[in-house]
């Protein structure tokens, strides 16, 4: 009898993109197998591809029930080589992980089943960062780890101590005004000063991927001090109530989440619950509009902007970090 695949079909138009830069596809039905097979022969060299297995999640992959059989007439095809065979979990990280522990069961027999026909993955794994804490079971060949590598743990997962965040999302003051009581602020006329006011404006907004939900409920952090939101958060401008910094002056960095390792921070899951949202959301969010700078022992070895990257840009951000450190500690001594 021939076996019948319901998966949903599988976009085959980037196929030859994929061969060409020596990509991975992970692999849902045949008709993509297949065609992945003719590309690779057009190559002329063997292509990898690996396998979901759907054991609880519903989102993609082969239904479990499927796998064996899809995973055995892949491994036919000519041309193709299965790298690994995984599945995910739903709720690895809920207060109950009975779900989770038969997924791994299942899973498990499904890649005992089919050694015994002769096909036998090089890689299986199955653990996300809640299941790399929380079952030790499912951690096969690989883990992968998303939120864990950001520094920060899933719910209901257990601490692993010395865990840090290593993101932080900054910005610095542009401008700075003096407003008297009675003024409204921003779009919508939502938040009117109550005293004589100094206003601090922060060049993010959603824009940048900062979230309209923090609007005159969230706080960042200028010199240390919790500054309020006022007004909407609106596209690429953001303001905040500097009254009671008034040491702050135009140019200070302005922390929206994060901070360094000492010092103050500000936690990156206080504004997740601001954007009434996850964590994940939040990091996923920032737009391509930021400049991103990639440290490493405490200096910037790599830095993206808009508009390309170039190796310079990294050596001036490294002579902002050592001045600034430099004026922290005359602060300190001061």
């Amino acid at each position: 009898m021939r076996p019948r695949f319901d998966s949903t079909r599988e976009d085959t138009s980037e196929i030859a993109e994929a061969v060409a830069n020596r990509l991975d596809p992970t692999v849902a039905d045949l008709e993509f197998g297949r065609a992945l097979s003719a590309a690779a022969a057009e190559a002329g060299e063997a292509v990898r591809c690996h396998v979901e297995v759907d054991t609880g999640m519903g989102r993609t992959g082969v239904r479990e029930e499927e796998s064996e059989e899809f995973i055995v007439n892949l491994a036919a095809l000519p041309g193709l080589r299965i790298g690994s065979v995984y599945t995910h979990f739903p709720d690895a990280d809920g207060g109950d992980l009975s779900f989770a522990r038969g997924q791994i069961g299942r899973f498990r027999t499904r890649i005992e089943r089919l050694a015994a026909r002769g096909v036998a993955p090089p890689r299986v794994h199955a653990a996300n960062s809640a299941a790399a804490l929380n079952l030790p079971e499912a951690h096969f060949d690989w883990v992968r780890v998303g939120l864990l590598a950001y520094g920060h743990h899933p719910p209901h997962t257990s601490g692993i101590p010395g865990l840090l965040p290593v993101m932080s999302f900054k910005s610095r003051l542009v401008q700075i005004r003096s407003l008297p009581a009675g003024r409204n602020i921003s779009y919508g006329r939502t938040f009117e000063t109550a005293r004589d006011s100094r206003i601090g404006v922060v060049p993010v907004g959603y824009g940048h991927g900062y979230s309209w939900l923090l609007s005159n409920r969230g706080a960042m952090l200028v010199a240390g001090v919790r500054a309020p939101i006022v007004g909407r958060v609106t596209m690429d401008l953001t303001l905040l109530d500097l009254t009671d910094a008034p040491q702050s002056r135009v140019g200070d960095e302005v922390i929206l989440f994060g901070g360094p390792a000492e010092g103050p921070a500000l936690p990156l899951e206080e504004v997740a619950r601001g954007s009434e949202t996850l964590l994940y959301e939040v990091m996923c969010t920032i737009g391509k509009r930021v400049t991103r700078i990639y440290v490493r022992d405490g200096r910037p070895v790599k830095l993206t902007s808009l508009v390309g990257e170039r190796s310079e840009w990294a050596d001036q951000a490294a002579d902002h970090f050592r001045m600034r450190a430099q004026a922290v500690a005359a602060a300190r001594r001061g």
